[in-house]
């Protein structure tokens, strides 16, 4: 895979386990680009680099846990501060099940899906299916997004994502999702690709693709 040049700074920083380089190479990537071009033609192609490496060998599982750290902190930070506040816009709970700790595709879809004005809702990695539940009742979500790596983690609570999705649209996406997963828990499902997922999401008020 070839990765695009702004990846060469981010690579000095995560052989060299130097923290302070990988922030400042994300925070200049995250400033350069706009959003979409920087998830799609950098951090996911770099992601996907580093999983070859660490399957071939060239690169440990210690070098994949500092990256996506820092790059978990760094998006968490951006979605902070531009989180809309623009009432009426629709509501998206997004999270990961019991067990799941890969987070950073679902980080970036929310952040593409809060600029296109949706009033996006983060719960992170490992999230116990009460408390999606309960944010997505309290929030009275227009939708609720769920991510996971493997199958298991979304089909072992298929019950409960049925009895959600009788009150509210479920959508899931990552690898551990297909048509099949998604039919036994109730939901409907997204491209793998967040930047795809953005424009497949029929929620009120959002562009569709």
């Amino acid at each position: 895979m070839t990765i695009t040049d702004p990846a060469v700074s981010l690579w000095d920083g995560v052989e060299s386990f130097d923290a302070e380089a990988v922030d400042e190479a994300l925070a200049d990537l995250l400033r350069d680009l706009p959003l979409q071009r920087a998830v799609s033609e950098v951090i996911l192609p770099f992601l996907q680099e580093i999983g070859d490496r660490w399957e071939s060998g060239t690169l440990s599982v210690a070098h994949e846990h500092f990256f996506t750290s820092l790059l978990t902190r760094r998006l968490t930070t951006l979605a902070t501060s531009s989180a809309t506040r623009r009432v009426g816009a629709p509501v998206v709970i997004l999270g990961c099940p019991p067990g799941e700790r890969h987070e950073i595709a679902l980080l970036c879809f929310g952040l593409l899906l809060g600029e296109q004005g949706c009033r996006v809702r983060y719960l992170g990695a490992d999230t116990p299916v009460t408390a999606i539940v309960g944010a997505a009742r309290t929030s009275a979500a227009d939708a609720v997004v769920l991510a996971a790596t493997r199958r298991t983690a979304l089909t072992a609570h298929a019950s409960a994502l049925r009895k959600l999705g009788e009150r509210h649209t479920v959508y899931v996406a990552g690898r551990g999702a297909d048509h099949e997963v998604a039919h036994l828990v109730g939901a409907q499902l997204l491209p793998p690709d967040p930047v795809a997922a953005v424009g497949a999401l029929a929620v009120r008020g959002t562009p569709q693709g």
